[in-house]
């Protein structure tokens, strides 16, 4: 009876001890992968018109129109 309790326990001990080495090497959602959202967002924006991408390439300080208005001068 005693080796079968210690065999028993010496199984469920390597069995925990698997089970707590597969959990800890579970690898990590990767900034590599992409959501759905992203994916989503990118699509959006390859799809958008060219003036709304050009606007968006425009630098910030000539979206004022004080500025514009020095360059026109």
């Amino acid at each position: 009876m005693n080796l079968l309790v210690t065999v028993g326990g010496a199984v469920l001990a390597l069995g925990l001890l698997i089970l707590i080495v597969t959990v800890l090497r579970r690898p990590s959602r990767s900034p590599e992968q992409l959501t759905v959202a992203a994916l989503k967002a990118r699509l959006a924006e390859e799809q958008a018109p060219a003036e709304e991408a050009a606007e968006r390439l425009v630098a910030p300080e000539l979206e004022h129109a004080s500025a514009q208005q020095a360059k026109e001068s």
